[in-house]
C-alpha cells in the first residue's frame, strides 16, 4: 500500500480516521498501534502520545527541544526497519499529540540519531526532528569530519556511560560546541563509535551503522595502540581547550616537575592514559566500590585485574579494570582478598588469622563469598580474574 503525504502538511493536526480516509485503510484502527508499517511503501509511521490513557501500557515518550525520546513497542515491531532506515533509503513519520484523546500534529521526516535496544524490554531511541526544525544548525553523519574532530569524539566515547550519547545530553551538547558540530551530529558519531565497539557486537548491543566506516578505521587503530591513540585523543581535547595535558587532566597528581626531556613526556603520556582509564572504570562502575558501594570518587581506585606491567596490550581495556575503594584495592593488590570467575569475594587464610575478629567481620567477613557491584557493561573479564586466582593463597 502506498501511503502519500502530498496532502499533509508539517505542523497541522491530524486524527487517525482521517488519515485512515485519505490513506484508502478500510478502518481508523488500522492506524491504532504507535508504529505504523505499509506494506510495499518505503515509509515507517510513529503516532506517539506522551499521555496516555492510564489503562494502556505507559512509555517514556517526549519531545525535548528538537528531538523525540522515545520507546519502541514491547513487541520490538518494526524495530530493525527503524535502525536500519536511512541507509535503506526509508523515511520516518511522525505524528505526536501530548495527551490521549485529541488530534496529532505532524512533524514530518524524523532521523534516528541514538539507539539503545533492548530484548527483554522497550528499546530506546532519539530521533531529530531534522524537517520540523529545517535549520542550518542540522548536520547528518555526511558532513565532513576531520580525523582531529573524530578522535575527540572517540576520547567522550571512552567516557560517557551508557545510554549517555543522545544530543540531550549536556556533556554531548558542550562538547559538539567545542569542536565545532551540533549535538545531533556528535551524537551520531558517538552511536557510530558505540554500532564498531566490540564489547556491543558481543553483547547483543547495537549502536548507529550508517556513516561508521570512517569510525572503524580509528577503532582499528585504537586496537593496534590503544596507549598512542588514547593519549592523541587527550592532546587533541587539550587543544581544542587552549589547555595543557596538565590542565585538562587537573584531577590526577602528575609529579613529573622534576623530570626532563624524553622521560618526562612518557612519564606525562603514562599518567595521562592512566587518568583516561580511571575515568573510564569509575564510569562503567557508576562511581561506586564494586565491593563496599562507597561512591566517593576521591576514595575510588580504579585497579587493574592484570597489573599495568604484565600485559601492555590490555593496560587500558576497562575489562581489566575494577572500581574499588583505597582499602579493598589495596587488600587485592597484595593477594589479600581476591574475586572469583562468579564475581564472589574471596579472603585469603592469612588475613582471617591476623586481624581481630571486630575488624574482620565489619570490614572483610560481611563481603566473603558475597558477589561484587557487576557493571552492565564491561564486565571483569574471567580470564583476567583467573590470572589472579592463579596467584591467590587461599
Amino acid at each position: 500500500m502506498h501511503v502519500s503525504f502530498d496532502s499533509i502538511k508539517i505542523g497541522q493536526e491530524y486524527s487517525r480516521k482521517f488519515l485512515a480516509e485519505i490513506w484508502n485503510y478500510a478502518a481508523y484502527q488500522a492506524l491504532a498501534r504507535g508504529v505504523v508499517a505499509p506494506k510495499g511503501d518505503s515509509k515507517i509511521i510513529l503516532f506517539v502520545t506522551a499521555e496516555k490513557q492510564g489503562s494502556l501500557e505507559q512509555y517514556a515518550d517526549k519531545l525535548v527541544d528538537e528531538y523525540l525520546h522515545w520507546e519502541g513497542p514491547n513487541d520490538h515491531f518494526a524495530e530493525n526497519r527503524i535502525v536500519y532506515a536511512r541507509s535503506n533509503g526509508e523515511e520516518i513519520h511522525l505524528f505526536f499529540r501530548a495527551i490521549h484523546h485529541t488530534n496529532f500534529i505532524y512533524f514530518g521526516k524524523i532521523e534516528v540519531v541514538s539507539i539503545e535496544l533492548e530484548s527483554q524490554y522497550p528499546s530506546k531511541f532519539v530521533f531529530h526532528l531534522n524537517e520540523y526544525y529545517a535549520d542550518t544548525t542540522y548536520k547528518t553523519v555526511s558532513d565532513h569530519w576531520t580525523r582531529k574532530q573524530l578522535l575527540a569524539v572517540f576520547n567522550l566515547y571512552l567516557k560517557l556511560p551508557p545510554g549517555k550519547l543522545d544530543p540531550s545530553n549536556k556533556e554531548v551538547i558542550n562538547f559538539a560546541s567545542l569542536i565545532g558540530k551540533s549535538a545531533s551530529s556528535a551524537a551520531m558519531r558517538l552511536n557510530n563509535f558505540a554500532f564498531v565497539d566490540p564489547y556491543n557486537k558481543q553483547h547483543g548491543t547495537i549502536g548507529l551503522q550508517e556513516g561508521s566506516m570512517q569510525i572503524q578505521s580509528i577503532w582499528n587503530e585504537f586496537i593496534a595502540n590503544q596507549e598512542d591513540l588514547i593519549y592523541e585523543s587527550e592532546s587533541i581535547i587539550a587543544d581544542y581547550q587552549h589547555k595543557t595535558l596538565e590542565e585538562t587532566n587537573s584531577d590526577f597528581d602528575f609529579q613529573v616537575s622534576d623530570l626532563k626531556g624524553e622521560y618526562k613526556i612518557r612519564s606525562i603520556k603514562t599518567r595521562v592514559n592512566q587518568n583516561v582509564f580511571r575515568k573510564m572504570v569509575l564510569k562503567t562502575y557508576a562511581n561506586r566500590c564494586a565491593i563496599s558501594g562507597l561512591n566517593q570518587p576521591e576514595l575510588l581506585i580504579a585497579g587493574h585485574i592484570v597489573p599495568w606491567s604484565i600485559n601492555k596490550e590490555e593496560r587500558l581495556n576497562p575489562e581489566n579494570g575494577i572500581c574499588l575503594s583505597y582499602l579493598y584495592d589495596r587488600a587485592y593488590e597484595t593477594g589479600l582478598i581476591c574475586i572469583d570467575t562468579d564475581y564472589k569475594v574471596l579472603i585469603s587464610k592469612q588475613l582471617k588469622e591476623e586481624i581481630s575478629k571486630d575488624f574482620f567481620q565489619r570490614f572483610f567477613g560481611h563481603f566473603e563469598h558475597q558477589s561484587i557491584l557487576v557493571p552492565k557493561t564491561y564486565q571483569p573479564k574471567k580470564e583476567f580474574l583467573e590470572y589472579r586466582l592463579n596467584r591467590f593463597d587461599k
